[in-house]
């Protein structure tokens, strides 16, 4: 069974909705696209549709933070996180506690490059105090979603339209700022998060080969030392991102190797310096070599399997 990330979240918003009040949700014109419309028809008059005006919705979260509520503020990625003044001045700043949620991330499809954000964890990860989670199937989104409901610190989450089939362990958990390992492998490590690690999972067991795999979906905070200890283990480590490779996901690991001064044979492999094209998610992940068959030989090329 599949489902996609971005109704996991707006289902699981309606449940914590109904047992925590302070919960409540922003929309800039997009609630449908976003999920947001689970929240909007169960709780009307704790939702506010401020139209289309980003920067003003994250004026009214703020502020609604500010007044002791968790504002979810939701939009697609591209849009919410253009507006980095009105997040660093009022939200990040203030340390308000908001919950910026950015749907649309990566290869969306048809909508095209102005609506497919593949620069937005670079831009968040730059702001003071956020937490930035991506999560990669439907439960692991559920869990993000409550932990971030309890939390009070600024957050990005950055959810996909992807359906996602739930391939992590039964009794997977989340945890904030911990890598988790799939897979433990040797000498070989995959790290990826989102829905592409879907594809990385399914690429790694048709090889068969004895490659770790590592989710990474809390991006910020994350336990340096325990990254470390992790990657101490492997000789060749690739990251995959439907990101750009400037500042996302493969960014994050070649500084934690920089500065550790870990000798690794490290490739990032995600969107060039570029926007992305618009096609059918499916094409688009052949066309930027993230889809299945893609990873599995730059898989094979770069382990030497």
């Amino acid at each position: 069974m599949t489902l996609s990330i971005r109704e996991a979240f707006g289902k699981e918003l309606v449940k914590i909705g109904k047992k925590n009040k302070k919960i409540v949700a922003v929309s800039c014109d997009l609630k449908d696209a976003c999920k947001l419309s689970f929240f909007f028809n169960k709780f009307p008059k704790r939702s506010f549709e401020i139209g289309i005006a980003e920067a003003n919705a994250v004026g009214i979260a703020a502020g609604l933070s500010m007044s002791g509520f968790r504002p979810f503020l939701a939009s697609f990625a591209s849009f919410i996180t253009g507006k980095n003044v009105e997040i660093r001045t009022s939200i990040s700043y203030n340390k308000c506690g908001v919950v910026i949620v950015g749907t649309h991330g990566g290869l969306i499809g048809p909508d095209g490059a102005t609506q497919s954000s593949v620069q937005d964890v670079a831009v968040m990860r730059s702001l003071p105090y956020f937490e930035i989670f991506q999560p990669s199937t439907p439960n692991e989104t559920k869990q993000i979603i409550n932990y971030t409901a309890k939390n009070k610190k600024p957050t990005y989450l950055r959810i996909a339209r992807n359906e996602v089939i739930e391939f992590l362990p039964k009794n997977y958990k989340f945890k904030a700022g911990t890598p988790s390992i799939i897979y433990k492998g040797k000498n070989n490590l995959v790290i990826s998060s989102g829905p592409i690690l879907a594809n990385c999972f399914a690429a790694v067991k048709k090889i068969k080969k004895n490659i770790g795999i590592l989710n990474l979906s809390s991006l910020k905070p994350l336990d340096e030392k325990h990254m470390v200890r992790i990657l101490k283990k492997y000789k060749n480590i690739i990251t995959v991102e439907d990101h750009s490779i400037i500042g996302g996901l493969g960014s994050i690991i070649a500084e934690i190797c920089a500065k550790n001064k870990l000798n690794k044979n490290l490739k990032i492999h995600g969107i060039k310096d570029d926007f992305v094209d618009s096609d059918t998610p499916s094409s688009l992940e052949k066309f930027y070599k993230l889809d299945i068959k893609s990873l599995e030989k730059i898989f094979k090329k770069f382990f030497k399997i």
